[in-house]
């Protein structure tokens, strides 16, 4: 009953004002990175020296490699199409990871990402456009190489300089 007479009492155009909402701005779709980024299973273990690895999982947007021994190496490449960069940066920071930026160089230019490192992981995400992907490599976690980070930066310019 009480709704009623609030509602009778209210004219036409009293409605509470609502907060205006922005349009997003809609990026333009990024480069075409083809079918696991333009990288072969061959290539992923010579740049990051992982061994024994394979494909396991290939789909439209993104492929893994698993070590079949259970606490061996990983590695994956996914495509996220028409997704911001900045929500998979929280996550890998909120992981607790170490995140600092990255630039690779392609036919089109620059583009920049973010890399995040961990104990015996690097994840590299690149942006292109309204898209990004990642690389993201599991070493041994108890000897992972000084130098993770460069050798899946380098699996990330292999991608875009193969991109189209």
């Amino acid at each position: 009953m009480l709704a009623v007479l609030l509602a009778a009492c209210t004219a036409p155009g009293d409605e509470p004002e609502q907060p205006a909402q922005e349009t997003p701005q809609s990026a333009p779709p990024g480069l075409f990175f083809g079918e696991c980024g333009g990288v072969s299973g061959d290539e992923l273990m010579e740049v990051t020296g992982v061994r024994n690895v394979r494909l396991i999982e290939r789909n439209s947007v993104g492929c893994r490699w698993e070590d079949p021994n259970f606490f061996g190496a990983r590695a994956s490449f996914s495509w996220y199409r028409g997704s911001p960069i900045g929500r998979e940066r929280t996550l890998v920071e909120f992981a607790g990871r170490d995140v600092f930026e990255v630039t690779v160089e392609g036919a089109s230019g620059q583009l920049t990402g973010f890399a995040g490192r961990g104990t015996g992981i690097c994840e590299v995400s690149i942006e292109s456009g309204a898209d990004f992907f990642v690389w993201s490599v599991v070493f041994d976690q108890l000897n992972p190489p000084a130098d993770m980070c460069e050798r899946v930066q380098t699996l990330a310019e292999m991608t875009v300089s193969r991109a189209g």
